[in-house]
């Protein structure tokens, strides 16, 4: 009977250190994913914006629509993602903001350092001109091609004009088109390592 009672205890305490054990591992566990989950916070958002998160690819791996007007707050787990650098990017109107964050062994880390503004260039036409503007506090260069489709409705888009900018902090161009070339434009501008696409008719 002294030696069931013996072993029993020895039972109990295996299972108590096991028991033990897995809470403590259930403890890291938890401890690395608080880690890697962080809440952001957008003030001033309207309906429509699109949030994403990209690798240094440029990769998209997260997009949403914001839905509703006012301030954004959106819990992020961000177990999945390997060691390197990503962007939170924040696309609006007029302008994209772009947040950087590193990840590294289980732990998230913000570089406000490195928030940075990109000014989208803004089109419209009117009475035959084509108006263009870039704001780029940077100076990056700029290229500006203008397509046009011949025949109308074919999606076959002749270059018609193109010019390259360099050390402009404020861009603003008019562009002049023929009454005689009616029909389907596009417009493509290179800035920022970006590809903003136009189309318009007239």
């Amino acid at each position: 009977m002294k030696k069931v009672i013996t072993h029993s205890i020895c039972m109990l305490v295996m299972i108590t250190n096991i028991a033990t054990s897995f809470a403590s591992n259930l403890s890291i566990l938890n401890e690395e994913r608080d880690r890697m989950e962080i809440t952001l916070t957008l003030d001033y958002v309207k309906a429509g914006q699109q949030l994403s998160i990209k690798d240094i690819n440029g990769l998209v791996l997260y997009n949403k629509i914001i839905e509703k007007e006012g301030i954004f707050s959106n819990r992020f787990d961000l177990t999945a993602l390997p060691n390197g650098r990503y962007f939170f990017e924040h696309e609006k109107d007029y302008q994209i903001k772009i947040i950087p964050f590193d990840v590294s062994s289980n732990k998230v880390t913000f570089d406000t350092t490195c928030e940075q503004v990109i000014f989208k260039p803004v089109l419209h036409v009117k009475d035959n001109l084509l108006y263009v503007s870039k704001l780029d506090l940077n100076r990056e260069d700029i290229n500006i091609a203008i397509f046009h489709d011949g025949n109308s409705n074919s999606g076959d888009y002749n270059l018609v004009h193109a010019e390259n900018f360099t050390n402009t902090m404020k861009l603003e161009r008019i562009y002049s088109l023929t009454n005689t070339r009616k029909g389907n434009y596009k417009v493509v501008v290179n800035a920022n390592n970006r590809e903003y696409i136009e189309y318009f008719s007239i």
